[in-house]
């Protein structure tokens, strides 16, 4: 009896440290999506004026860029180390990870954009950086249900 009260909390406390990483990465792709969210409605505003500062904009362009190369790496990451997910935490697994290709692809046409004449496609990056804070917003949602797993 003794060795199978052992045996479980071995389990236990083998089991323990993976559910404290899938909870550092639920809290990382938390945070990127947070950081993105936050810069694409700075772009927004910033873009607001006729006249934008395009140095603040391409500023928050480029820390976005960082926090969209991040979520793809803790993607691969996950990926690579084949953690085993419940059947519904697999379909949640899959809406972040479509989730984060949008975000990118979202976010690359944005950059495009404001790498051009920014004051004349002012209001089409004000669009996509709308867009962008919107998918950051909806994948900060999909993520914390991957905490409940």
């Amino acid at each position: 009896m003794i060795t199978f009260f052992k045996t479980i909390g071995f389990l236990a406390l083998a089991a323990w440290p993976a559910a404290a990483l899938e909870k550092d990465f639920v809290d990382q792709l938390l945070q990127s999506a947070q950081n993105i969210e936050r810069d694409a409605s700075a772009a927004d505003q910033w873009l607001k004026p006729k006249n934008p500062d395009g140095a603040v904009v391409q500023q928050k362009i480029s820390a976005m860029a960082a926090d969209v190369v991040k979520l793809q790496e803790l993607v691969k990451q996950f990926e690579a180390g084949g953690s085993a997910l419940s059947e519904r935490d697999k379909a949640d697994w899959q809406l972040v990870k479509d989730k984060v290709q949008l975000l990118e692809i979202f976010h690359s046409r944005k950059q495009d954009l404001a790498s051009q004449d920014l004051n004349k496609n002012r209001s089409l990056v004000r669009a996509h950086a709308k867009g962008v804070a919107l998918r950051a917003q909806r994948l900060q949602q999909t993520a914390m249900k991957l905490r409940r797993g």
